[in-house]
């Protein structure tokens, strides 16, 4: 072999499974070698991370990066240089933009859009399509995966009517396609929302209110009577109960389902002091459902951690009235930090944290040659100093939203560096270079 583009030496990487000392060569974006450094080639480049340990590259599958309309609150460009600040190195984007995305236009017109502006690797989601037609030709064109939102109508689809769920979710199951789900039941949503905003009922506790656990177990449980028919799995998108936790957990033919930090970490008891900043769908729940999505966590009931990064302005979060206030946070830039703090507690191991964070990620939503540290995939990698302790300071994001309901929290563990495809886009606080590349399905079918 000859001279290759990069050299990776002086951390511990996780290759099969373990921590290892090795270094790692690579060649036109790719992993060629993995090895003790005397025994790979000579490289154009060599970057020494001394005292680091390098992760596969972390993947994030559920970010909303707004941009087209919605450039306000975050862009192709702030957004994907969150993600590299926060040791992410591909994310999927969520389909409710404005426009939507959910025809081929719409995704064409997406796609172009971002191109050339991203920093990490950029798969997209669209939602389902009213049309047959629309959703091959949307498999055709490479959409990573779909999205049904069971808490907000969207489109053509009638989501109260299980019939039309089930034609949709069918052409997933034909087409072998991915599919996302935010479960919580419309009916139940809107009837409360409607309710107390008639009776000028809007402080903070009556979101909660509206978002209750029961829309979440009833949609959850309406979907697995679906799907029991289909003999089809979906991913659920940011798991909030014990109760839904159990639902999956003793029907795992049917669900794979996400984490995501805010669920771990806070409780509704934070949302009186932190009002807006607080506010997301599902909403923060009890203790006692922290307590048992943590246990889930370790006994692998719960296969991903995502961020669902939902950026809004700052004036989209600051309301006395609660039903003024756009649900979502950032999430880019703290949910590594996060569970790395958690790592060094002993709540979860770094074994762990590398599949929940990327090997599941890749396999889930069928991303080829990412998730591992392997010869022949993709040259993403995530490098952390894992004792390195900061403050979250949202004043330093990346991303447009400079708020987060984690702010001050004293943190273990630092995003040090982020390759993609070979190229160093994020080194120690610093955007270096835009390096992603868009993230196409290659499923095809007839």
């Amino acid at each position: 072999m000859g001279t290759v583009d990069l050299l990776i030496t002086g951390g511990n990487i996780f290759w099969k499974n373990r921590f290892v000392e090795a270094s790692i060569a690579i060649d036109k974006g790719k992993i060629v070698a993995i090895g003790k450094e005397p025994n790979l080639p000579k490289a154009e480049k060599t970057l020494n991370f001394k005292d680091k340990i390098i992760l596969p590259g972390l993947i994030d599958v559920h970010v909303h990066l707004r941009d087209q309309n919605l450039s306000y609150k975050e862009t192709f460009e702030s957004g994907t240089m969150a993600a590299a600040a926060g040791g992410l190195t591909t994310i999927l984007d969520m389909p409710n933009n404005d426009p939507l995305t959910i025809s081929p236009e719409s995704f064409n017109m997406r796609v172009n859009s971002a191109r050339g502006r991203i920093y990490v690797n950029v798969g997209f989601y669209s939602l389902l399509p009213g049309d047959p037609t629309d959703f091959k030709r949307l498999v055709e064109m490479g959409v990573t995966a779909f999205k049904l939102y069971l808490n907000k109508p969207y489109g053509n689809l009638d989501i109260s009517n299980d019939e039309d769920l089930a034609s949709s979710l069918l052409l997933c199951k034909k087409f072998s396609m991915p599919i996302a789900v935010h479960a919580e039941d419309y009916a139940i949503i809107s009837k409360f929302e409607e309710q107390f905003k008639s009776l000028n009922l809007s402080n903070f506790n009556y979101f909660l209110h509206a978002h209750s656990k029961e829309a979440e177990i009833k949609a959850l449980l309406r979907l697995l009577k679906i799907l029991k028919n289909l003999n089809y799995k979906v991913h659920i998108s940011h798991l909030s109960t014990a109760e839904a936790a159990k639902i999956i957990a003793e029907n795992r033919d049917y669900f794979t389902c996400e984490v995501t930090p805010h669920h771990l970490f806070l409780d509704s008891t934070v949302i009186n002091r932190l009002k807006g900043f607080a506010i997301m769908a599902p909403p923060l729940r009890s203790k006692s459902d922290i307590t048992y999505l943590w246990r889930s966590l370790r006994h692998r009931i719960i296969d991903i951690i995502a961020s669902d990064h939902a950026p809004h302005s700052l004036a989209e979060k600051i309301s006395e009235n609660v039903w003024k206030v756009k649900p979502g946070i950032p999430g880019l830039e703290t949910m590594l930090p996060l569970m790395l703090d958690s790592v060094n507690k002993g709540l979860l191991s770094l074994n762990r944290l590398v599949e929940l964070m990327a090997e599941n990620p890749a396999r889930i939503f069928r991303l080829p040659f990412k998730g591992f540290i392997d010869i022949g995939f993709d040259a993403d990698l995530t490098i952390v100093d894992l004792h390195r302790k900061w403050l979250i300071n949202p004043s330093k994001f990346m991303s447009k939203a400079k708020y987060s309901p984690f702010n001050g929290f004293e943190v273990a563990g630092y995003p040090f560096a982020t390759i993609v495809k070979g190229r160093l886009v994020f080194f120690n606080g610093e955007i270096f270079e835009r390096a992603g590349e868009i993230v196409f399905s290659k499923r095809f079918s007839s």
